[in-house]
């Protein structure tokens, strides 16, 4: 910008000084033709001739013009040059002998040596500042007062875009960072609160089953007793399963708490080497699979580089897949790893009975599991779900061919160079 200022207030004085130039030499030529310098001066010859007499003649004459010089001589007299003396007087044009349109016109031109040089002066800083303002400041003011319109209708679905590497250039840059960061604050905070009301849902949902048996069996116990055919035998049983449930809704609350916990956790990045981080994370698990009888099998796309990513946030997804993986697998449990475009994805898949429709229909729904005991209530895909969306990714379900269940994680990392 200091650049585009500095070449415009240029260029505007050049052309100030060859209009003022021009102006004055014109005006000068005007008054010329108007009132020229005189060339003609009066020549006077005065001679004094051997008798004592003195001739005197004159003549006009245009200087810098050859011309004959005559003089009044009577006839059968001689003189000589020593005896002549030659007088030269200048012949003025005065203004005073001009018309008066032509004093009007001469005036006017004397004037506008003066006049017109101020006016171009101030016209050259006005034609400047226009167009410095509408080439230079107008176009990323506008971009500014666009972006601040849609802030203040909390739109920021849109770009500032201005590429100019100048201070208003780098303004908008700052201000494209500032949008893209209230952006992603802005969806992290929805997110949450999509995950909250997801959550609730699940819980009002999941508590009914527990809430019901418990009213199920005060109701039944209101009843025998009414009937007075309660006896200690069923008394001992309905109590034993009232117990039953409550522990179960104990277990359930204590799965909130420890869920909301997780959402509290902050994510800190590390760099790591890909894909031997990858490799030695798969390889740690295989103790847990040997118990199980288990083979595992690792396959990666990735080739070497660095990466930042929180590696408490990935061993806790890839653990809690895993354990859920080995219950329902035959003999194997598969690891896939690829990296595209900032997203490292993980693929964990296994040889069991897959994944129910009702599963796939209420993926999105936490604590939900279907575990009749009530000892696995689905906290362990509910955790890695939160997690990989606190890592900027997803969590998807899926069936593979011919059988088995499939979980693919998104987790977006940044790239080093």
């Amino acid at each position: 910008m200091k650049r585009a200022f500095i070449c415009a207030v240029a260029a505007a004085m050049f052309l100030v000084f060859a209009a003022s130039v021009l102006t004055i030499y014109g005006c000068y030529r005007i008054q010329k033709m108007i009132l020229p310098d005189s060339q003609e001066v009066w020549l006077n010859t005065r001679t004094v001739t051997a008798d004592g007499r003195v001739l005197e003649g004159g003549q006009r004459v245009i200087l810098d013009e050859p011309a004959q010089v005559g003089m009044i001589v009577p006839a059968g007299v001689d003189i000589a040059l020593e005896n002549t003396e030659f007088i030269i007087e200048k012949i003025e044009s005065g203004f005073v002998a001009l018309r008066p349109k032509q004093k009007f016109v001469y005036r006017m031109a004397g004037i506008s040596m003066v006049m017109f040089p101020f006016v171009y002066s101030i016209t050259g800083i006005m034609l400047c500042a226009w167009w410095f303002y509408r080439k230079e400041l107008s176009p990323p003011i506008q971009v500014l007062a666009d972006a601040t319109k849609h802030i203040r209708e909390q739109d920021l679905d849109f770009r500032v875009d201005y590429s100019r590497n100048d201070e208003l250039g780098r303004l908008c840059t700052a201000f494209e960072e500032m949008r893209q960061a209230l952006y992603d604050n802005n969806r992290q905070l929805w997110n949450m609160i999509e995950q909250r009301r997801i959550l609730q849902a699940s819980v009002a949902h999941d508590l009914r089953n527990p809430i019901a048996i418990v009213e199920g069996y005060v109701e039944y116990m209101q009843q025998c007793l009414a009937d007075g055919n309660l006896n200690d035998e069923e008394l001992r049983h309905t109590l034993s399963n009232l117990a039953v449930t409550a522990k179960r809704l104990e277990h359930y609350t204590d799965y909130i708490r420890d869920l909301n916990a997780i959402e509290e956790t902050e994510t800190k990045y590390s760099v790591v080497q890909l894909p031997d981080f990858l490799r030695r994370a798969t390889e740690s698990l295989s103790f847990l699979a040997e118990q199980h009888s288990l083979e595992i099998a690792y396959h990666s796309t990735i080739s070497e580089c660095q990466v930042k990513l929180d590696e408490q946030i990935f061993y806790r997804i890839v653990e809690n897949i895993f354990s859920n993986a080995i219950r329902y697998a035959k003999s194997k449990v598969n690891f896939g790893y690829s990296l595209t475009d900032g997203m490292l994805m993980i693929t964990i898949s296994d040889d069991g009975k897959g994944f129910s429709r009702a599963m796939l229909r209420k993926k999105n729904t936490f604590l939900y599991s279907e575990d009749k005991t009530g000892e696995h209530m689905g906290l362990g895909l509910a955790t890695s779900r939160v997690l990989s969306q606190k890592h900027g990714g997803s969590l998807e379900l899926s069936n593979i061919a011919p059988s088995g269940a499939c979980v693919t994680i998104k987790l977006a990392v940044h790239k080093m160079n």
